[in-house]
């Protein structure tokens, strides 16, 4: 009897509350909780693997296609493209600093340091090897250096933190909800962006939320990529991560 009476007595207080607030997160915690909520997620990350399409557009190039995206820490990834009817057109391969990249229609085959600026023009996308399993499985974090922001704002659901850097500045937007990191700008010595992060989340039946599309564009390139999942999973075991090339592949240098 007490536990109804217990029962009814939230369900009438709930009855009585604005709808409203019910959605709205809490948005309470200090900078310093924000930055360690948000970095400890990329820690329960091992694995990732996602299954969705892909677009990628740069001064020479513009196309979308189908895409399978295998990541494995520390510092391994592979991404399989896809044209019509399922045919492979493209893979690459990233472990560590070193990248292949195979062009199946063409039978060409490249490889270099990610480091470099000899990149394919397809893959025209800036992005330092130690973040790209944390980029591209919506992990994204904070810089170690990035401990107390110069500004820090709360408002419309999200959490904002700016740190100025020697001659470079970042912003992040932080969801109050998910405590997941929703965009990045990044800011030349002049406050002027010169590229955006974006990353869209949706929530599984347990509410564990998961990466929806991510976009990098970079404006002073000219170029962006986004990609757009239908599928993912976290943490199931992955193959090894290798890349096989025919022997009679041509080697090419940047196009």
């Amino acid at each position: 009897m007490k536990g109804a009476i217990i029962f009814c007595s939230m369900m009438i207080l709930s009855s009585c509350a604005p709808t409203k607030e019910l959605h709205r997160p809490l948005l309470n915690r200090s900078a310093e909780e924000v930055i360690e909520a948000v970095n400890a997620y990329r820690s329960t990350i091992s694995t990732f693997e996602g299954k969705g399409s892909i677009s990628v557009e740069s001064p020479s190039f513009a196309n979308s296609a189908s895409f399978e995206l295998w990541l494995k820490k520390p510092d391994s990834a592979r991404v399989d493209i896809e044209g019509p009817f399922g045919i492979r057109v493209a893979s690459a391969l990233f472990a560590g600093n070193n990248y292949v990249f195979y062009n199946s229609f063409k039978n060409e085959v490249m490889t270099g340091d990610l480091r470099s600026e000899d990149l394919p023009m397809v893959m025209n996308i800036r992005i330092k090897p130690e973040d790209l399993i944390d980029t591209f499985s919506g992990a994204r974090s904070f810089l170690s250096g990035e401990t107390h922001p110069d500004s820090f704002i709360i408002g419309d659901g999200a959490y904002t933190l700016f740190f100025r850097h020697e001659n470079s500045a970042t912003r992040y937007a932080v969801d109050g909800r998910t405590l997941r990191i929703t965009r990045v700008d990044h800011l030349d010595s002049t406050g002027a962006v010169w590229s955006e992060e974006q990353f869209d989340f949706d929530r599984r039946d347990d509410g564990t939320p998961v990466p929806q599309s991510i976009r990098l564009n970079y404006e002073g390139r000219q170029s962006s990529l986004s990609l757009y999942y239908d599928i993912v999973r976290v943490n199931d075991p992955v193959a090894p991560m290798t890349l096989s090339v025919p022997a009679d592949a041509r080697r090419v240098t940047k196009q």
